[in-house]
């Protein structure tokens, strides 16, 4: 796969130990509130320098690798706040996805923003939650989705006892999975190839709406993404044998079109990776 960087979870997680496997899969929203507490008690850049993992992944506005920005970016003077509303546990319990409404209040004043988070988390040999992934997209503070998003994704994700994997999720068919999907959508256009690939109730998470399902008609915006559209994959992450993965990458529509970031979050059934949630934000025009 062109420029792909194959992360894979497992090598470095290590052994997880027995303690920590009794640990309740969703306490991986627990972390995410306590992460969002010690951003109001400390500020959200030092909060996110205890939280990221050594390779977290940011975007700002492609991607950045979390730890190095922060290190060399002074802090926010805004007050950042989140909260998770749904959350998917991989079968493994070592890999995690979090989702909810963020809002950011400007120091100087103005209206503030707000939008809807995805975090992507993993959990060390010594319990610990951390961040391998987090972007989101801005809308207006008072959207929400159609859906309640812990029903949407526990359609996608059954809660399942640590170590309860149906199937073998291996970076080999992952990558086979964005190979295909990056493929169809230079031939066939973005929204025919996502509807394609995705599971059924997959989510999208577009700009200036709340996330909602991905349907023939919706999101609109897509339709910029025709033929001819090239999808760069940067990275996949996945935990060896689970149903959950996330990669992410570039859209770059032809003829010099619009540009666009991606993540995508990849459910796995008995046999096959599908596509449950499709996050994109726009990207500058390359120069």
């Amino acid at each position: 796969m062109h420029h792909l960087r194959a992360l894979l979870l497992a090598a470095l997680l290590g052994l997880v130990s027995p303690a920590s496997q009794s640990r309740p899969a969703d306490d991986v929203g627990d972390a995410d509130r306590a992460f969002a507490a010690r951003a109001a008690e400390v500020g959200q850049h030092a909060a996110f320098i205890e939280y990221l993992a050594a390779e977290a992944v940011l975007f700002r506005p492609e991607a950045v690798s979390g730890q190095q920005w922060l290190a060399t970016h002074e802090p926010a003077t805004g007050q950042l706040e989140w909260a998770p509303s749904a959350t998917a546990v991989a079968c493994t319990g070592r890999l995690a996805l979090t989702t909810g409404r963020w809002r950011y209040s400007n120091a100087e004043g103005g209206e503030p923003v707000a939008g809807h988070y995805v975090s992507v988390w993993r959990r060390d040999d010594d319990g610990r939650w951390r961040v391998v992934l987090d972007h989101g997209i801005d809308h207006a503070p008072g959207d929400a989705p159609a859906e309640p998003l812990e029903t949407s994704l526990g359609r996608l994700w059954a809660t399942a006892e640590a170590g309860d994997c149906a199937g073998r999720g291996t970076l080999l068919d992952l990558s086979d999975a964005e190979r295909d999907l990056n493929s169809w959508v230079s031939r066939d256009g973005l929204p025919a190839a996502l509807r394609r690939a995705a599971a059924d109730g997959a989510l999208a998470y577009r700009d200036a709406a709340a996330p909602g399902r991905l349907t023939e008609s919706w999101p609109a915006a897509d339709a910029r993404y025709g033929p001819g559209t090239v999808a760069r994959t940067v990275e996949v992450m996945l935990d060896q044998d689970a149903d959950l993965a996330v990669s992410h990458g570039v859209l770059e529509a032809a003829d010099g079109g619009p540009r666009s970031l991606y993540v995508r979050v990849w459910n796995r059934d008995r046999r096959h990776w599908r596509l449950a949630i499709d996050l994109q934000t726009p990207l500058p025009a390359a120069r």
